[in-house]
C-alpha cells in the first residue's frame, strides 16, 4: 500500500488524460531537435496505455505492464514509464522497480524543462522510488582509479558507469561487490537490513579498498594484503653455488665422520690384539687404518673449506651492490664454527 492513494489516483487520470491527447516523443534528430511523433503512432500508444490502465486498475499486472512497455516503446513517455515502475513493484520485483521509478525521475525531470506537466511526474516517481527503498537495502559503491578495463558487479549485475557513486538497490541480506581490472577480481561482502543504506569506496589500483562513512565496517572478506617483496639483490645468481659449496661441505664432514669412526675402530682392535708391533700378517688392517685416517683428514679439509666457501657466497649473494655504488646495511651476519657446529647467525 502506498501512503498517498489519493496522489496516486490523480496522476494515473492526468496520464490517462494525456495520453489520450498527445503522447510527444523524445527522439531527436542529428541536430539535437525533438522531432513530433506520427499521429498513428500517438494512437498506437495511447491504446496501449488505456488498455494498461484497465487491467492494472483490475490487478492484472503482469498484463498491465505489457501494455505500457508497448505503449513507451510506440512513444516514449515518462508517464507511461511511471506504470512501468509500479507494475514491477506490484509484481514483487523491488529491484527493479527502484532503477525504473530512478529513470522516470531522470526523463521527467529532463523533459519538464520543455514540458513542465511533467515536474509533477518526477516528484511522484521520487516519492514512490523513496518509500520502495524501505523495502530493500542501498549501497553506493564509488570506484578510484578506474581504467577502461574496469567494471563493476553489484549482487551479479553489472552496473553500468553512469550509476557508480550512486545508490544501488540490492536484497537485504549479504550482497556480493566484485570490482576487475586488467589483472584482478576483487569480492567484497556487505550485509545489509531492509531500509538500510551504505557506501562502500573501491580502489581499482592494488592499494586495496575501504569503506566510507561512519557506520560500522560493510567490507567483510577483504582478503589478504599482497605479499612485501623486495627487490632482489645483484648477487643473487651468487645462491646456487653457495648452496651446491655447503652441499659439499656437509658431504665432507660426513666423510670426516664416518672415516674417522672407521680408523679408531681399526686401530683400537689392532692395539688389543697385537700388544705392541703387529705381526706381518695383521700389515693389511694396518694400512686399511692408514687409509681410513687418510680419508678422514680429506673430509674434514673439504668439509670446511665447503661450508667456508658457502657461506662467503651466500653472504655475498644477499648483500648486493656493485662497483661504485652505495650499499645500505640491511642485516648483520656472522660465521660460527665450533668443534661440532658450523653456520650463520644473522640479525635482520
Amino acid at each position: 500500500m502506498r501512503s498517498r492513494p489519493w496522489l496516486r489516483a490523480l496522476l494515473f487520470g492526468a496520464a490517462s488524460c494525456l495520453c489520450l491527447c498527445t503522447l510527444p516523443g523524445p527522439a531527436a534528430g542529428a541536430d539535437g531537435a525533438a522531432a513530433t511523433p506520427a499521429p498513428d503512432a500517438v494512437e498506437k500508444a495511447q491504446n496501449h496505455f488505456k488498455k494498461g490502465a484497465a487491467l492494472y486498475e483490475s490487478k492484472r499486472y503482469a498484463l498491465a505492464l505489457e501494455q505500457f512497455r508497448a505503449s513507451y516503446t510506440t512513444v516514449p513517455s515518462p508517464n507511461s514509464r511511471l506504470y512501468i515502475a509500479r507494475c514491477l513493484a506490484d509484481l514483487g520485483d523491488h529491484i527493479e522497480a527502484y532503477l525504473e521509478f530512478d529513470q522516470v525521475a531522470a526523463e521527467a525531470a529532463s523533459r519538464a524543462k520543455d514540458e513542465p506537466r511533467y515536474a509533477q511526474t518526477e516528484q511522484t516517481a521520487q516519492l514512490e522510488r523513496d518509500e520502495l527503498a524501505r523495502k530493500i537495502a542501498l549501497v553506493t559503491v564509488t570506484v578510484a582509479h578506474p581504467d577502461a578495463a574496469t567494471s563493476l558487479a553489484v549482487a551479479g549485475k553489472d552496473v553500468p558507469r553512469e550509476r557508480w557513486g550512486k545508490p544501488f538497490p540490492v536484497k537485504p541480506g549479504k550482497t556480493e561487490i566484485v570490482l576487475r581490472t586488467k589483472l584482478t577480481s576483487t569480492p567484497q561482502t556487505v550485509d545489509l537490513s531492509a531500509g538500510e543504506a551504505k557506501t562502500v569506496a573501491l580502489d581499482a589500483e592494488p592499494s586495496g579498498p575501504t569503506e566510507a562513512g561512519s557506520g560500522s565496517p560493510a567490507l567483510l572478506d577483504e582478503g589478504p594484503s599482497p605479499p612485501f617483496s623486495e627487490a632482489p639483490s645483484p648477487r643473487a645468481y651468487l645462491r646456487p653455488y653457495a648452496y651446491a659449496a655447503g652441499g659439499v661441505g656437509v658431504a665432507g664432514l660426513a666423510m670426516f665422520t664416518v672415516a674417522g669412526l672407521m680408523a679408531n675402530s681399526t686401530y683400537s682392535d689392532l692395539d688389543e690384539t697385537c700388544r705392541g708391533p703387529c705381526p706381518a700378517d695383521r700389515q693389511d688392517d694396518v694400512d686399511a687404518g692408514k687409509t681410513q685416517k687418510t680419508v678422514a683428514n680429506i673430509g674434514v679439509v673439504v668439509g670446511a673449506l665447503g661450508l667456508v666457501t658457502g657461506t662467503t657466497l651466500l653472504i655475498l649473494s644477499f648483500t648486493g651492490g656493485g662497483a661504485g655504488g652505495s650499499q645500505s646495511a640491511t642485516a648483520s651476519t656472522q660465521l660460527l664454527v665450533g668443534p661440532s657446529f658450523a653456520g650463520l647467525r644473522g640479525q635482520f
